[in-house]
């Protein structure tokens, strides 16, 4: 899984960094509040979520949390005036997270089905 897009990048190589591998990467869309620092990535290892956003100032940042921790994980279409695509929510240790990507839908259910087996749908 390699990528020219340095938030995909940076995630990569923080996962590298913890011992931990990849089993689905999935890109983030910038949408009409991302600001100015483009868009993100999100991963799945064996046992944790991973995600790198950007910041208003400086480089994206890494964060991530155990998958014990998603409670849901869902996706729909994404409709509105900037075009297609795919909104997915996760409900991570009770917070509703939403984030949307225009990846093909092959790769967004592979992301899920990544997912799914620790947040139980």
């Amino acid at each position: 899984m390699l990528s020219d897009d340095p938030a995909h990048a940076l995630l990569l190589g923080r996962m590298a960094q913890e011992g931990d591998t990849p089993l689905a990467l999935l890109p983030l869309a910038a949408g009409a509040r991302a600001g100015l620092g483009g868009a993100g990535a999100l991963a799945v290892s064996a046992t944790r979520l991973w995600l790198s956003q950007p910041q208003l100032v400086g480089g994206p940042s890494v964060a991530s949390v155990p998958l014990t921790g998603v409670d849901r994980v869902g996706v729909r279409p994404r409709r509105g005036p900037l075009g297609g695509g795919w909104r997915l929510e996760l409900v991570v240790e009770g917070r509703s997270l939403r984030f949307t990507t225009r990846a093909e839908r092959g790769v967004v259910d592979a992301f899920v089905r990544a997912v799914r087996p620790a947040a139980g749908g």
